[in-house]
């Protein structure tokens, strides 16, 4: 996509997972996060039958850790780039994640280590505040739901 000027349009738009490091889309992405994330604890305070004191004020604190979780994610992706391996650049594409397996299975990877930051973060906050048996429910219910699956839209979809 180049237009008259030599200008590449595709050198712009960078991987998703980089949303979280630029302050405007942050911004985006904390406020949708904030309202997944209560949609997600107050269906699951519903479904489990819990009553607990201070609800917004635990749910702000859960979706300030899965934020913390969702950069964490975003970092582990962003290790391989920093090593200057010609292979390893040449087998990663993160703008195309679903050509390369070795882009796939890294990405699952921050997913999933995101997930259990999320389920660790999550249990210290709420065991203080309810039953361990409870608290282990609300936690792997986050860390399965508001994991960071947005990492697994190709980049491509963007500007093709």
């Amino acid at each position: 996509m180049i237009t008259s000027a030599g200008f590449v349009l595709a050198d712009l738009i960078f991987p998703v997972f980089m949303m979280y490091f630029f302050p405007p889309l942050l911004g985006i992405i904390a406020a949708a996060n904030l309202v997944i994330d209560a949609i997600v604890f107050f269906a699951a305070l519903r479904f489990l039958n819990m009553k607990m004191k201070n609800r917004v004020g635990v749910l702000l604190g859960l979706w300030a850790l899965g934020l913390v979780a969702d950069m964490t994610g975003s970092l582990f992706l962003v290790f391989p780039l920093t090593i200057h391996n010609p292979l390893m650049n040449s087998l990663i594409d993160y703008y195309s994640i679903y050509s390369s397996p070795l882009t796939v299975i890294l990405i699952s990877i921050a997913i999933l280590v995101a997930a259990l930051i999320i389920y660790w973060m999550d249990l210290v906050v709420l065991k203080k505040r309810i039953p361990l048996s409870q608290a282990r429910r609300i936690a792997l219910i986050f860390a399965i739901v508001t994991a960071p699956y947005t990492y697994l839209i190709p980049t491509n979809w963007f500007y093709h």
